[in-house]
């Protein structure tokens, strides 16, 4: 006899005289077996007594998933950086330093501006069907994709941010500091800053019950 028919029989036994899962599941990893094992031996028999299959959980995350946040993410990396680069422009026109030649304001306000008209509707769009999504399958919250791509997301954001410190400190020590630096600084933390407390802040959802009529 196998060593899992042994087991399936043991099971059985133990079952047939009151053991508890708790008392076979702590008696077998005494004895070595793994707890991956046990639990599938005792799936089996509870197989066995009911005459039903117990059901395999799929795990959410499908292609589907990771295209709708890569496309959510890619969108949103062009419009947060038109807008930073429309922040810089202004800036640039207002703060008059010396020895700075301000030209080509407009060429690039109007790239960063087409950036943002093209990009920003199409995050939200999607970004709306996401939490849709989210809502009707909560399950999805744990979805492997959707943690793995968002922790990407996060890195590279917070590595924006430290490059942004570190440019910051440099130029502090140097002395070198000006109002259009200091300005710019800001508008990227600003804006790194609220892309990673949004995102980090979704990870820490919990999962919400499904809407009435899904499953």
């Amino acid at each position: 006899m196998s060593p899992v028919s042994k087991l399936k029989e043991f099971l059985d036994a133990a079952r047939s005289q009151g053991a508890t899962d708790e008392i076979l599941v702590g008696l077998l990893r005494g004895r070595g077996w793994s707890e991956e094992d046990v639990y599938r031996a005792l799936a089996d028999h509870y197989e066995g007594r009911t005459g039903i299959q117990v059901p395999v959980y799929k795990r959410s995350g499908s292609a589907k998933d990771a295209f709708l946040y890569l496309l959510s993410f890619s969108t949103l990396a062009i419009w947060a950086s038109g807008l930073g680069w429309v922040m810089f422009t202004l800036i640039d026109s207002w703060i008059k330093e010396d020895n700075y030649s301000y030209s080509g304001g407009y060429y690039e306000l109007a790239d960063s501006l087409a950036c943002i008209i093209v990009t920003f509707p199409i995050y939200l769009m999607v970004m709306r069907y996401i939490i849709r999504e989210l809502e009707v399958h909560p399950e999805k919250l744990e979805s492997a994709v959707r943690k793995w791509l968002t922790y990407i997301a996060l890195l590279i954001t917070a590595c924006v941010v430290v490059g942004d410190l570190i440019m910051f400190l440099t130029y502090l020590l140097r002395g070198e500091l000006a109002a259009r630096f200091v300005a710019r600084v800001g508008i990227v933390l600003v804006i790194a800053g609220g892309i990673f407390w949004y995102y980090a802040g979704s990870l820490r959802r919990v999962a919400l019950p499904p809407k009435n009529g899904h499953e």
